[in-house]
């Protein structure tokens, strides 16, 4: 069996974005995959965790990460996607690629975020809708230092069950 271990630790990292960034006004340092912040202002605390880590590489000799970042709320929570392109033991963030939000009796979580890295190519599917009856498919590639959405297509779910 060969272990891979990450040059960057996503687990253990400082994130400049997230996805509550107006409750949550600093940098989040995450210590494995998790950050709690109070707000004074609502008086209420927020919960981060990071909940993928998904690398692949666009482009021959370099590497890139797409974090999925979660934050709960007291009832309901957002996340985002955020793409990062590493540089030996640090990472740049590149783009935020997906969102989900979600509500007690609505929405998606975190777990609707789906990416892949195939061909040098990044492909994020996340809900397209509030009830997620549609899907929304990016394809992403890099050019130069910059990550370019190549296309995106909305798309129904498959039939539950499949």
């Amino acid at each position: 069996m060969i272990a891979y271990f990450l040059a960057v630790d996503f687990m253990n990292f400082t994130y400049r974005a997230n996805p509550c960034a107006q409750n949550v006004p600093v940098p989040v340092v995450m210590r494995r995959g998790s950050f709690s912040y109070f707000d004074e202002k609502m008086g209420t605390g927020f919960d981060l965790g990071v909940r993928l880590v998904k690398e692949g590489s666009l482009k021959a000799g370099t590497r890139q990460a797409v974090v999925v970042i979660a934050c709960d709320f007291p009832v309901g929570g957002t996340a985002a996607a955020y793409a990062f392109d590493e540089r030996g033991n640090t990472a740049v963030l590149l783009a935020n690629v997906a969102t989900a939000n979600w509500g007690a009796d609505w929405g998606a979580g975190p777990d609707s975020i789906h990416v892949r890295f195939a061909n040098h190519l990044l492909y994020v599917d996340q809900c397209g809708s509030t009830a997620c009856d549609v899907r929304k498919v990016t394809t992403y590639a890099l050019r130069g230092p910059k990550l370019t959405a190549l296309s995106s297509r909305r798309a129904r779910p498959p039939p539950s069950g499949r």
